[in-house]
C-alpha cells in the first residue's frame, strides 16, 4: 500500500496520514511501527532481501546446485508472501521512483546474477539440463512472483504459505534436473537447509560485492 502510494504520488508528496488511511489504520498506529517515511521505505526494501541473503549465504558452499536453487526459490516465495506489500506494487514503485527505490532494483539484479551462477554451476556439474541460463532464471522468478500474487489475491492464510513456496521451488528445480527422479532427494536436502536457514545466514561472511 505504501509502495503503491509512493509510485502514484512520489516519495516527497506521500504523507504518513495517507499511508495510514490506505492501510485502514489510525495515523498514531502507523507511527507506532514506523517513526518516519524513511523507515517505511527501509522496510519495503528489506522485504526483498530474504532470498538474496540466502543466495549470498549459499555462494561457494558444497551443496549441489539443485539444493541451493531450491532453497533460494523457496525463500523467495516466503519473503513475498509474508511481507506487508505485494511484490508487483514494489516493482511498480521502483519503476516510477527509481531514485528512491535504487536499493530494491540493485538487490533484485544481484539476486538474478546469483541465481544464474547457481544454475550455471549445476549445468557444469551435469546435474541440470543444458538450457539458456538467463531464460531459466527469468522463468523461475516469474513463477515465484506469480505464486505470491495468487497467495495474496486468493486471501490465503499464512499457514498455506509453505505449500506455495514448496510448489514453486519443486516445479522450477524438477524442470531443470537432468534426472527428474532425484527431485525427492533434492527436496529433502533443501528442507534441511531451509530449517537451518537462520544459522546459515548468521554464519555467512558479509557481502563485499
Amino acid at each position: 500500500m505504501a509502495a503503491r502510494l509512493i509510485a502514484q504520488h512520489g516519495f516527497s508528496a506521500t504523507r504518513m496520514a495517507a499511508i495510514a488511511q490506505e492501510s485502514g489504520l489510525q495515523q498514531s498506529s502507523i507511527y507506532y511501527w514506523f517513526r518516519s517515511k524513511n523507515e517505511i521505505l527501509r522496510a519495503i526494501v528489506d522485504q526483498n532481501r530474504v532470498s538474496l541473503t540466502a543466495a549470498r549465504a549459499l555462494s561457494g558452499r558444497l551443496e549441489p546446485a539443485a539444493v541451493r536453487l531450491y532453497i533460494v526459490l523457496y525463500q523467495d516465495v516466503v519473503q513475498m508472501c509474508s511481507g506487508p506489500l505485494d511484490f508487483f506494487d514494489l516493482e511498480e514503485a521502483a519503476r516510477q521512483q527509481p531514485e528512491v527505490f535504487s536499493d530494491f532494483r540493485g538487490d533484485y539484479d544481484e539476486l538474478v546474477v546469483r541465481l544464474r551462477q547457481i544454475v550455471a554451476s549445476g549445468m557444469t556439474a551435469g546435474q541440470f539440463h543444458q538450457v539458456p541460463v538467463a531464460e531459466v532464471v527469468r522463468t523461475a522468478l516469474s513463477l515465484t512472483e506469480g505464486s505470491q500474487h495468487r497467495f495474496r489475491a486468493g486471501g490465503h492464510d499464512i499457514s498455506d504459505m509453505p505449500g506455495f513456496a514448496d510448489a514453486a521451488a519443486w516445479f522450477a528445480v524438477r524442470a531443470l534436473l537432468a534426472d527428474p527422479d532425484t527431485v525427492s532427494q533434492v527436496r529433502a536436502a533443501a528442507r534441511t537447509g531451509i530449517d537451518g536457514f537462520a544459522a546459515l545466514v548468521d554464519a555467512s561472511p558479509p557481502n563485499d560485492d
